[in-house]
């Protein structure tokens, strides 16, 4: 019987996430004041520009993390940075800046890489190694986040391609709060299903994981907190996963689909809610790229197993 890597025969799945899949509250909360004892860090040490506020995603910070598989994103917004083409003049220095600050932590920083956009490092809580991403960024919404209001954003991002990486980065704190704010219940999915997908070497992007779980909630007409039974949602979200030629995940919170993408992509497509032209699905000139067909397959096996 095809089933979750170290679930016991007969074990309810509640039970086998909350034995395997979630992380302990004990670790969650040291590991949170760690990645907050070093964007503090960041903040009292930054030299040229000012940094006014913090913003923690990743599955940490979404709330979404797998037991001892923790990653956390650290966006820092400078205040004194006024557009995007500033931001981008200047992000080198903000690198560096970053960079030579992450030196000073009191916790053991290890494999530090800096990107083009980023610095990424690993860093150790109670012997687990921990992926941190630390990225500067600006403000571009007001907190009215609705179409209209987002619209002259969006628009600024089609109008110059070179700048997208940029307002993608930006952008970010959409992401965080569009998963954030979801219920326990399916985020107790989506964990679940990034331990598949982990399990099973797949390649489909933690994010992704997230929204997929997240639709396949909502097309199951949204069942009251306190409602959601873990399995009917998990065959909802791999009953997804085993048809890839109508796998179609897209929302209009933020943006419509239907403006920025012209026509819309051949499924399968899971377009981010918070940035027009960010699919989380690749697909080659041949189509359907084959590591997704090798998830279609999986899914498939494990739908008709799944109790």
């Amino acid at each position: 019987m095809v089933d979750f890597v170290g679930r016991n025969s007969g074990e309810p799945l509640d039970s086998f996430i909350d034995r395997v899949v979630n992380p302990g509250s004990t670790y969650v909360k040291r590991t949170k004041s760690v990645i907050h004892t070093v964007a503090e860090l960041m903040k009292s040490n930054s030299v040229d520009h000012r940094i006014g506020s913090t913003v923690k995603g990743g599955s940490l910070g979404k709330g979404t993390a797998v037991k001892y598989r923790a990653d956390a994103d650290l966006l820092f917004v400078y205040t004194d940075i006024t557009s995007v083409e500033m931001l981008k003049s200047k992000l080198p220095d903000l690198l560096k800046e970053l960079h030579s600050v992450l030196a000073l932590s009191k916790h053991k920083v290890t494999t530090v890489k800096p990107t083009p956009y980023t610095i990424q490092f690993t860093i150790k809580v109670k012997g687990r190694l921990n992926e941190v991403d630390l990225l500067p960024i600006i403000q571009l919404d007001t907190g009215d986040r609705s179409i209209e209001t987002m619209k002259p954003i969006y628009d600024q991002m089609e109008a110059n391609e070179d700048l997208r990486e940029f307002y993608f980065k930006c952008l970010a704190q959409l992401q965080v709060d569009f998963v954030k704010t979801k219920d326990e219940q399916i985020k107790r999915s989506i964990r679940l299903l990034k331990y598949w997908i982990k399990t099973q070497k797949h390649v489909l992007k933690s994010y992704a994981a997230e929204l997929l779980v997240i639709k396949a909630y909502e097309e199951m007409s949204k069942p009251t907190t306190g409602k959601i039974q873990t399995l009917n949602l998990m065959k909802a979200v791999f009953t997804k996963l085993s048809d890839l030629k109508n796998l179609k995940v897209s929302w209009d919170t933020y943006y419509t689909p239907s403006s920025y993408y012209q026509p819309l992509p051949d499924p399968p497509y899971i377009l981010d809610p918070a940035f027009p032209y960010h699919n989380l699905t690749k697909q080659t000139s041949k189509g359907i790229d084959g590591k997704y067909v090798h998830l279609e397959r999986d899914a498939k096996k494990f739908l008709a197993n799944l109790k």
